[in-house]
């Protein structure tokens, strides 16, 4: 079969970055209208809709521009665990977990799936990336602890501890299926892996929701627009998103995804009333910061900054592998 992973090496990186920017961000108001929907909907009955909508979407270019393609049974096993880590059981514990936490608190706990996926990419996919890297993400870290130290607590999160750790869950599910995505697209599409997934999802959250005896009435009033809203963004998302990891290594985009407790606080902050202050600007600052430091990833450019600093050997060495 042909090298699809191939074809999107050479591409544009600026774009890849761009890609996963916008993806981060528009992630971030899912989890603000998420949390506004689950006021009129069970957890099965929200995501049946959502990806009942996103299926529709893909469906067109499943039956079309990639009805050629055909599964390798070899495959099989890791499509399903693609699946079931994400959509199925990722969206489970995440949309559960939004019945607990603000989703700015939410966002902040997801700020450690760069770190895990970096961790695994380093393992499993043998990438190799200098030192500095790491520095990067330990400065992306701090901001995201402050981020967390900085929020208050309010009625919006009645058991926080219970929906952080639902949270935590959700983020190991989706470095699972970013890592194995990641391995799956030397033959196949992204676009086509995100489709199925979302296809298989919106096969498991209906069968989830008859099974719980949940309904498929649906509440007539805003909320309405925010599911649709919520099934339009998940198929942008996951093309913006797969395109991305297709395109850069771990290493490379990874660290954006320190954007989502930023993103995640601000739309919190905007649209539902949750706090975002001074001390929290301060933090997302560091979140950036980090961020561009993980960019920084030949010896070449750390040379070049280093002999602007007096600590120039420290940095030297962070240039190392």
């Amino acid at each position: 079969m042909k090298d699809f992973l191939s074809k999107y090496k050479n591409q544009n990186e600026l774009f890849a970055y761009l890609s996963i920017s916008i993806a981060v961000l528009l992630y971030g108001t899912t989890l603000t209208a998420t949390k506004i929907c689950l006021e009129y909907y069970s957890t099965p009955q929200l995501m049946a809709f959502r990806m009942f909508i996103s299926s529709i979407l893909f469906l067109p270019f499943i039956f079309t521009l990639y009805k050629n393609i055909k599964i390798e049974k070899k495959d099989i096993k890791l499509i399903l665990l693609m699946m079931l880590c994400e959509p199925c059981l990722y969206f489970l514990f995440e949309t559960n977990a939004l019945k607990y936490t603000t989703s700015g608190q939410a966002g902040i706990v997801s700020s450690l799936e760069p770190v895990i996926l970096v961790i695994a990419a380093r393992i499993i996919l043998k990438e190799k990336f200098v030192k500095i890297v790491y520095l990067g993400l330990f400065i992306s870290i701090i901001g995201s602890i402050l981020l967390s130290l900085s929020s208050d607590v309010t009625e919006l999160a009645p058991n926080p501890l219970l929906g952080n750790f639902l949270e935590l869950i959700a983020i190991i599910l989706t470095d699972t299926c970013v890592i194995t995505t990641k391995y799956l697209m030397d033959r196949y599409p992204p676009f086509f892996l995100a489709g199925i997934s979302v296809i298989g999802g919106s096969l498991f959250f209906t069968g989830l929701n008859i099974f719980t005896g949940g309904s498929f009435d649906i509440v007539l009033n805003t909320s309405i627009f925010l599911v649709l809203y919520l099934g339009i963004l998940t198929v942008v998302a996951y093309a913006l998103y797969n395109f991305a990891i297709c395109t850069l290594p771990a290493s490379k985009f990874s660290p954006f995804l320190f954007m989502l407790p930023v993103a995640a606080v601000f739309f919190g902050w905007f649209f539902l009333g949750e706090t975002f202050n001074l001390k929290q600007f301060s933090a997302c600052i560091l979140v950036f910061l980090g961020i561009y430091i993980c960019q920084i990833n030949t010896k070449k450019k750390v040379v070049k900054i280093a002999k602007k600093f007096p600590f120039s050997n420290s940095l030297l060495f962070l240039g190392k592998k």
